[in-house]
């Protein structure tokens, strides 16, 4: 695996109207960010789980190709559950990723055995301080 930046930089801007605004990063495009009600934006409690998805995910890939193992597809979907911890007060409880992987026939426990190092790997999800659990399924074919 190749070094990955250790510093990353964020930009953010509001566009003047309620709680909408636009996050960048260099050399990618505009990202419409807002609030939670919002359904038209990426709110910063999607984007946490976005985060932790992704990141799996990435591990996955980057895994795999370094155990030699053809994946024949991957897709996942992810939910963060909030707690209230007072009047106004919330948290994440946990985060729950279930990536779907398919893999030829007779190479699914190498397949389980990938997204288990993923899941110990994973940066974003040993940065949180809510668990992030995962729900694996492997597929042949």
């Amino acid at each position: 695996m190749s070094a990955i930046p250790l510093q990353y930089k964020t930009a953010y801007r509001w566009t003047g109207e309620g709680e909408a605004g636009e996050t960048t990063i260099e050399g990618a495009p505009l990202l419409a960010v807002g609030s939670p009600h919002s359904t038209e934006r990426y709110s910063p409690e999607h984007l946490l789980v976005v985060a932790a998805e992704t990141c799996l995910a990435n591990y996955v890939l980057v895994i795999a190709q370094m155990s030699q193992l053809e994946l024949k597809g991957y897709r996942s979907s992810a939910e963060g559950e909030l707690v209230q911890e007072g009047e106004v007060e919330y948290r994440f409880e946990r985060v729950m990723i279930r990536p779907e992987v398919r893999v030829e026939a007779g190479k699914e426990e190498q397949a389980r055995r990938i997204l288990e190092k993923a899941h110990q790997l994973c940066l974003v999800a040993r940065s949180l301080s809510c668990p992030v659990e995962m729900e694996p399924t492997v597929l042949a074919g």
